[in-house]
């Protein structure tokens, strides 16, 4: 749960928190285990951050039913098809960032297999 938290906040907000943050915040995990645990999400759900405005409007309004009386704790504004189309650019973006990272982070790390691996039979 703590993965797709962090990785849906990093879609939808415009500032989101660092790993590092969420390591400070949740002091039980280091900073590289969130990263490993962010990386292994990642590539569960194959790199797949988009969310349809279809999704999002379904969960929206679900949300909203269950807080309709007491908003001043759960405020809701209508998604427009303006946030919707933005909201599905973001998460467009965010997944392609997330996939090369991975990308290049699963290069470094085969690198260095190799030269464990060579290292072994030297």
């Amino acid at each position: 749960i703590l993965c797709a938290l962090l990785v849906a906040q990093k879609v939808w907000d415009d500032r989101y928190l660092s790993n590092a943050d969420f390591a400070f915040i949740y002091p039980f995990f280091v900073t590289e285990e969130i990263n490993k645990l962010e990386q292994k999400f990642l590539e569960l759900i194959q790199y797949n951050v988009t969310v349809k405005s279809g999704l999002y409007a379904k969960y929206y309004f679900e949300l909203r039913a269950l807080f309709k009386d007491n908003e001043a704790e759960f405020p809701l504004t209508p998604l427009d098809n303006q946030k919707a189309m933005e909201l599905e650019l973001r998460s467009g973006e965010l997944q392609k960032q997330e996939k090369s990272k991975a990308e290049r982070l699963s290069l470094t790390q085969q690198a260095g297999t190799q030269k464990k691996a060579n290292f072994v039979l030297n």
